[in-house]
């Protein structure tokens, strides 16, 4: 066994691989998975759905449904999982990567440990390194965490996504990386907008396209494939001679009848003082986007303002802030901006949460109507039109975050973003027809105070009906919850807590099913395949900086006996 990597096998794991009770209809084993050739945009169009040996990008298909089609583990059998196999990284940190699966080939990212980060490639079934990549990398323990107000070992990527005959990942040190998917041979690496980048890129249509982490206006950039060029980069925040970011002065909340408490006229007398704003005025959009290849169509989410741009809270501030906390759709081909709609104009809550957009398909009126879905910092999801941006539905609301205002005293309201859901991506069933999500609430104050944080943080896994905008459940967790969440046609939601362990639910009642104990956090986005006719989960479990929880290195993979 190759050992560069330190591979876990317990003499457990390794007797039932080697007795499983698996056979095909005519009792002999099934045969084995052929090797996956060269990934094109119809692959990753229909993704894991279509092909269940693999799991070809971020969120298993260009939708993000993150959806599976396996029953193999469901409702009835789910208590038998036990793991398949253990790789252990030896750098414990903030590990969110979701591996991508080709048959046999799997690949994931590890943290930055040391300025160091490694991406990896895996055999699926066995769990043995085919090859390793190190590259420098900005992370944990080094001045650029302090510079950027982020906690020591904190520096995550969220993994890879497979096109052609290779593999690309945005790197902690602010590059494109092409590598060999057969040898792990560089084919090209070159450098973005980011000092840095923890979202796994996208692709289609011949290009990569990377959000873009860690910059002062946000930016989502695409590259050629095959040579690495800087196709376009477009900006969150449009400039003056794009019509600027002071939007139309929004009163309310989209959706709602809620007040954002805005002194509009004193904000038109004193657009000035924020002339220059828009050219650090936030917007991040890290995290990958979702592509509608028919629409020739990137949809991206984007973070919220970054306060050092703006007047202390106790002022008001001018604008809008566009397009701040919206899900924008981008064309593919230019880069131009085809729509935009913001779910909080004017946040001065710091609730924003740049979670991937999805694209489903729901019913109005007795129609069908393709939609894009998100959900929100403020604990609620949205629903808009898939062509026009227009606002369907915003749902009831699926984690408690105060209603508050502005103002010199302020409120002990959620601090930098960290309620509802931030970046950890949904999934949507086509069994039960609902969207999951995995949130968080860490009340605290938007500038440093003498208090701490409040102490009722907590988290909860949510299920909502994007028809209705009804609840179907929630399950409130111990601690506040990142990562993300997988569905299956067995029935079943899987997801990690923060607090340590692995956890499997009834899709339809919240019921929790299975547990498994890793010793340290789960907060990665778990995916599934099928391969030589047995289904794997896996998931990523290193803890998380941010919650200062028990670290941990392991990569896991759960199949029946």
């Amino acid at each position: 066994m190759k050992t560069r990597l330190a591979i876990v096998l317990p003499a457990l794991v390794v007797a039932a691989c080697s007795t499983s009770s698996r056979t095909s209809t005519n009792d002999q084993p099934p045969p084995p998975t052929a090797a996956i050739g060269p990934i094109t945009d119809d692959l990753l169009r229909d993704g894991h759905r279509a092909h269940p040996e693999m799991w070809p990008t971020y969120g298993g298909d260009w939708a993000q449904t993150r959806y599976s089609p396996l029953t193999d583990i469901d409702r009835r059998t789910v208590t038998g999982l036990r793991p398949a196999w253990i790789a252990q990284t030896g750098i414990v940190g903030s590990f969110e990567s979701t591996p991508v699966v080709l048959g046999r080939e799997l690949y994931f990212t590890t943290p930055a440990d040391q300025g160091r980060q490694r991406i990896v490639r895996l055999d699926s079934v066995t769990g043995e390194v085919a090859w390793q990549v190190e590259l420098e990398a900005q992370g944990s323990e080094d001045a650029a965490n302090e510079d950027l107000h982020l906690p020591r070992h904190f520096g995550p990527n969220r993994g890879v996504v497979a096109y052609g005959n290779r593999v690309y990942t945005g790197t902690l040190n602010g590059t494109l990386l092409a590598l060999d998917r057969a040898t792990g041979a560089r084919h090209f690496e070159v450098k973005t907008a980011s000092p840095r980048i923890t979202g796994a890129p996208a692709a289609a249509k011949g290009r990569i396209i990377q959000g873009i982490s860690f910059v002062d206006r946000g930016v989502v950039q695409a590259f050629d494939a095959e040579t690495g060029a800087l196709a376009w980069t477009w900006y969150a925040i449009p400039s003056p001679e794009e019509g600027g970011w002071w939007g139309d002065y929004v009163e309310t909340i989209p959706g709602t009848d809620i007040s954002l408490g805005r002194d509009i006229a004193w904000e038109r007398a004193n657009r000035a003082r924020l002339a220059e704003g828009w050219k650090t005025g936030g917007a991040s959009a890290p995290m990958t986007p979702t592509i509608d290849g028919d629409r020739g169509l990137a949809f991206v989410s984007t973070g919220g303002p970054d306060p050092t741009a703006f007047p202390p809270p106790s002022e008001p501030h001018p604008g809008d802030m566009r397009w701040t906390n919206s899900v924008c759709a981008i064309r593919i081909d230019d880069g131009r901006t085809a729509w935009c709609s913001q779910f909080l104009p004017h946040d001065i809550w710091g609730a924003s949460g740049p979670t991937p957009p999805i694209l489903i398909t729901i019913e109005q009126d007795g129609k069908p109507v393709e939609a894009v879905a998100k959900f929100t910092g403020m604990g609620n999801l949205y629903v808009w039109n898939r062509d026009t941006g227009a606002l369907l539905v915003r749902s009831d609301n699926y984690m408690p975050v105060p209603e508050t205002t502005g103002g010199p005293a302020g409120s002990n309201l959620i601090r930098g973003g960290v309620a509802g859901t931030l970046w950890s991506p949904g999934a949507y069933s086509l069994e039960t027809k609902l969207l999951y999500s995995v949130n968080q609430r860490v009340p605290g104050y938007f500038q440093p105070r003498d208090e701490a944080r409040g102490s009722d943080q907590f988290g909860n896994i949510a299920a909502v009906d994007p028809v209705t905008g009804r609840i179907a459940w929630t399950v409130r967790t111990e601690r506040p919850q990142v990562g993300g969440v997988l569905a299956t046609a067995g029935g079943l939601v899987f997801t990690g807590r923060t607090s340590g362990s692995f956890d499997a639910y009834d899709a339809a009642t919240g019921a929790r099913l299975w547990a498994f104990r890793m010793g340290a956090g789960c907060n990665a986005a778990p995916a599934t395949y099928r391969v030589d006719g047995r289904q794997y989960v896996v998931a990523a479990c290193g803890g998380h900086a941010n919650f200062e929880r028990q670290g941990g290195d392991a990569l896991v993979a759960f199949a029946l006996p």
